[in-house]
């Protein structure tokens, strides 16, 4: 009678090798799963990056867009053509001036202290304005624009984070000269 109980006790327990296949499909479903959210982590990662990118660009061409509509002379550039890493304005009688400073895009209203009106998270590589003149013979008027081109880097030595962008957009002046 003693072996019967025994036998039923044996029977009932794991072997030495489902002991291991159990512990194998374990650790594989394991590092599958550490990979999954290590992806998931890493896109979202990029995605804050281009997010940042496209949130600074679109509050700087904001910002540059309503000086331009709200100016009433165009400083520099200061020819048809001509391109200039300042944008100078005047609006309601005061000069507005953007340039690039550190990798950061500044706005300096007459002779006070420039603002960054970038964010630095995010680093800005280039700037250029051109100015752009079309004449109405007819009218004897002329409609002054400006093209705004810039590129910028997400700021960060990580390369999942290793994202640019450009950008470029035309902004015509409310006043004919």
């Amino acid at each position: 009678m003693a072996d019967k109980y025994l036998k039923i006790k044996l029977k009932s327990g794991f072997t030495l090798m489902e002991l291991l296949l159990y512990l194998s499909v374990l650790l594989i479903m394991s590092v599958i799963l550490a990979n999954t959210f290590l992806l998931i982590n890493k896109g979202g990662a990029n995605v804050q990056a281009k997010s940042e990118l496209n949130s600074n660009f679109t509050f700087i061409n904001a910002k540059i867009k309503r000086d331009i509509l709200l100016a009433t002379a165009l400083t520099t550039p200061a020819t048809a053509g001509a391109t200039s890493s300042v944008l100078d304005l005047t609006v309601e009688g005061q000069s507005i001036k953007y340039t690039l400073s550190g990798n950061r895009i500044t706005r300096q209203i007459n002779s006070q202290p420039a603002e960054y009106i970038s964010s630095d998270f995010v680093k800005i590589n280039d700037l250029q304005f051109t100015r752009s003149e079309n004449s109405n013979s007819v009218l004897g008027k002329k409609r002054v624009g400006v093209e705004i081109d810039f590129s910028g880097a997400y700021n960060s030595t990580s390369p999942e984070l290793n994202y640019t962008q450009s950008q470029k957009t035309t902004i015509n002046l409310n006043q004919d000269f």
